[in-house]
C-alpha cells in the first residue's frame, strides 16, 4: 500500500498528473489542493477560504468520508478504507495559535472512530505547520516562549493516544518537508503517524523535492501489509 501526503501549494496546473502519473499512489492526502482535473474523484473539503481545499484520493475509489463534528474550516477529513481510517491534516494557520485546537479536534476524531467505528489501524498525515524544533526558536521568528514546549507537546499528545511517528521510522533526525521564500532553514511541517500494526508494515518512506510544482515535498510512505 503507498500513501501519499502533499500540500500541493494550490497550483493551477499540473500537479495531480504529476503525482499519479510519476508515483501511483493507493491513497493520497492532500493539503491546499490544486483544482481537480475533470477525470479525477476525490473527496474534498474546504477551509476557512474557499480557494484553499483539502483533498483524499483513493486510487480503487473504494473509501467513504465519515461525518464528524464542525471543525470551523480547519480543512480535516477523515475517511475509512476497508479497515484502515484516515485522517487528513491542515493546521489552517488563519487559526492563531493552531495547535490548541488542532489537537483538539485530532483527540475528539480518533476518539469518535475508535469508539463508534472500532478503529484500530488509523494514518494522520498532512501539514502540520510545525515542527519540534520551533520550541527553540532557531530563526528570526519567535514560535515558543522561553521554558514552554508547545509544539513537542502538541505532537507528544499525538504518540500518547498511541501513534508513532513514521517519519523517524528509518530518519533520527528531520527532514526537510517546506522550502520557505524567506528563510533558508529545513523545516519539517510535514508529518505521518500510524498506530502500531501500520507502523510495524511501514517498509520505506521518503520525500521528493519538486520545487517547480510547491513548495512542500510530497512525502510517499509503502506498507506492506
Amino acid at each position: 500500500m503507498k500513501v501519499v501526503s502533499w500540500n500541493m501549494n494550490k497550483r493551477r496546473k499540473g500537479n495531480w498528473e504529476w503525482i499519479l502519473d510519476n508515483v501511483d499512489p493507493d491513497y493520497m492526502l492532500t493539503q491546499e489542493a490544486s483544482p481537480l482535473p475533470p477525470n479525477i474523484i476525490a473527496t474534498t473539503r474546504t477551509t476557512t477560504k474557499k480557494s484553499n481545499r483539502s483533498a483524499f484520493y483513493s486510487k480503487l475509489q473504494n473509501h467513504e468520508r465519515l461525518k464528524m463534528s464542525t471543525d470551523s474550516g480547519m480543512g480535516l477529513i477523515v475517511t475509512k478504507a476497508d479497515d484502515i481510517f484516515f485522517i487528513c491534516v491542515y493546521a489552517n494557520l488563519d487559526f492563531k495559535p493552531v495547535d490548541p485546537p488542532l489537537a483538539g479536534l485530532l483527540s475528539t476524531y480518533i476518539a469518535n472512530i475508535r469508539r463508534r467505528h472500532g478503529a484500530k489501524n488509523i494514518l494522520i498525515a498532512g501539514d502540520f505547520n510545525m515542527d519540534r524544533r520551533m520550541d527553540s526558536n532557531p530563526t528570526g521568528t519567535k514560535f515558543a516562549l522561553k521554558g514552554t514546549y508547545p509544539t513537542n507537546d502538541f505532537f507528544d499528545a499525538i504518540l500518547d493516544m498511541g501513534f508513532y511517528d513514521c517519519m523517524r521510522k528509518f530518519n533520527s533526525n528531520p527532514v526537510q518537508t517546506h522550502r520557505h521564500s524567506l528563510s533558508k532553514f529545513p523545516w519539517e511541517l510535514d508529518h505521518m503517524f500510524a498506530t502500531e500494526h501500520l507502523y510495524k508494515a511501514l517498509t520505506d518512506i521518503q520525500t521528493i523535492e519538486v520545487a517547480e510544482l510547491s513548495d512542500h515535498d510530497p512525502i510517499i510512505a509503502n506498507f506492506k501489509l
